[in-house]
C-alpha cells in the first residue's frame, strides 16, 4: 500500500485523540452552555469517549482515503443514535464543531479533505430519514429454519436450539447449508437488533455465545469432508475480538477440502507469522470486523511479506470493512478478498492457483 495523501490529518488525529476531543467538547459547551448545566461527571466522560470514538473513525477513513468506510459509519452511528433518542440536528452540530477545532489544527493542505468528510457528516445528520430494521431475509432458502433458530435464541432456549441445529447435520454439505443459511445471516440479524436498541447488549452476547456453542458442537462432523489439498491459517489481527464469522469461514474451508488451522481472534503478529511458517500454509486468512483494525491488519501484511519464507503465502482478507468499501483490501496489501463464506473457497483456490 502506498501511504494515504492525508497520513499526516490522521496521525495528528490518532496521536492528539484526547485533546482534540477534549477541544470538541468545551467548544460544544461554550457554544450551548445549557447543556452542561445537566451534565453529570459520567456524562462528561460518556462524551468525551463518544467524540474520540468519531475521531477515530475518521482518522482511519482518512488514512486509507476511504469516502465509503466513513459514510459507513455515519449510517451505523446514525441508526445507533436515533434508537437511543438523540435528535440528528444535534449530531449535525457536534461534527460542525469537530470541524472548527480540526482546522486549527490540521495541516492547511489536507483540510479541503477533512472539510469534504464532515460536511458529508453533516449533510448526513441534517437529513431524517434512517435505515429501518427488516429482519431476516424471506427470500432465503433456510428462512423458516433460521427464524425458529433466532426465535429459541431470543428465548433463552440453548438446548432446544443446538438440538434443531444437530437434528439438521446429516452431512457436511447439510452443515455449509446451516452455516451459510442459518448461522451466518441469524447472528447478523442478531447484531442489527442490539444496534437498533432492540434488544440488549446481554442478549446480544447470549445470543452469539449459544451460536459459538452450536459451532463447537457441529465441528466433529466436519471431519467426515474429503482429502485437503491446501493448507490454510485463519486468524483475527491483535484486538480484534469477533471471531465467529472467521470460525464459520474456516470450517467451510475445511468442508471444501482445504486443510485449516483456526487460530481465533486477538492474534499477535509474531504468533501468526510462525505458525504460516510452521504449517508451511498456501493460505492466510485474516478477519477484520472492527474497522480501527484495520491499519493493524496492514501492519501484519507487511509483516508476512517482508518475510522470505512467509512472502509465498497468499493472503485473503475479509469481514465487516470490506463490504462497505471493496477497494480496502487492496489499500492494505492483500492479495484478495471474500465478501462472505459462500465465496470464500472459490476466491481462495482461484488465488493459489493463479499463476506467478
Amino acid at each position: 500500500m502506498t501511504a494515504s495523501i492525508y497520513h499526516e490529518s490522521s496521525r495528528i488525529i490518532t496521536e492528539h485523540v484526547t485533546e482534540l476531543a477534549q477541544k470538541v467538547f468545551d467548544l460544544q459547551m461554550q457554544q450551548n452552555p445549557e447543556m452542561m448545566k445537566g451534565y453529570t461527571p459520567y456524562q462528561k466522560q460518556k462524551c468525551l469517549r463518544d467524540e474520540s470514538h468519531n475521531l477515530y473513525y475518521l482518522a482511519e477513513a482518512l488514512s486509507l482515503d476511504s469516502v465509503k468506510l466513513w459514510t459507513n459509519y455515519l449510517s451505523w452511528l446514525k441508526t445507533l443514535l436515533v434508537s437511543l433518542g438523540v435528535k440528528n440536528q444535534q449530531t449535525a452540530e457536534h461534527f460542525q464543531i469537530m470541524l472548527q477545532v480540526l482546522e486549527a489544527n490540521l495541516p492547511l493542505s489536507e483540510l479541503p479533505k477533512v472539510r469534504e468528510m464532515i460536511g458529508i457528516a453533516v449533510t448526513y445528520f441534517q437529513d431524517e430519514d434512517t435505515q429501518e430494521y427488516h429482519g431476516l431475509d424471506p427470500q432465503n432458502p433456510r428462512y423458516d429454519q433460521a427464524r425458529n433458530y433466532q426465535n429459541m435464541l431470543l428465548s433463552a432456549q440453548k438446548r432446544k436450539a443446538a438440538d434443531y441445529i444437530l437434528s439438521m447435520a446429516t452431512g457436511t454439505q447439510e452443515i455449509r447449508e446451516i452455516y451459510l443459511n442459518i448461522l451466518q445471516p441469524v447472528q447478523r440479524d442478531i447484531g442489527l437488533l442490539w444496534h437498533t436498541n432492540k434488544i440488549s447488549v446481554a442478549q446480544e452476547h447470549y445470543c452469539t455465545g449459544v451460536t459459538q456453542m452450536v459451532i463447537s458442537l457441529l465441528y466433529p462432523k466436519l471431519f467426515d469432508a474429503g482429502p485437503k489439498d491446501y493448507r490454510m491459517i485463519s486468524a483475527c489481527v491483535s484486538g480484534e475480538l469477533h471471531e465467529i464469522g472467521l470460525r464459520m469461514v474456516t470450517d467451510i474451508m475445511e468442508i471444501d477440502g482445504w486443510n485449516t488451522t483456526f487460530l481465533g481472534a486477538n492474534m499477535p503478529d509474531e504468533g501468526i507469522l510462525e505458525t504460516i511458517l510452521e504449517k508451511k500454509a498456501d493460505l492466510l486468512a485474516i478477519s477484520v470486523t472492527f474497522p480501527l483494525n484495520l491499519h493493524k491488519a496492514e501492519s501484519l501484511i507487511n509483516l508476512i511479506k517482508s518475510d522470505a519464507l512467509a512472502s509465498k503465502t497468499k493472503i485473503m482478507v475479509g469481514g465487516y470493512p470490506f463490504l462497505a468499501d471493496d477497494s480496502l483490501w487492496q489499500k492494505i496489501g492483500a492479495d484478495a478478498y471474500a465478501a462472505d463464506a459462500s465465496l470464500a473457497n472459490s476466491v481462495a483456490r482461484n488465488l493459489i492457483q493463479r499463476p506467478a
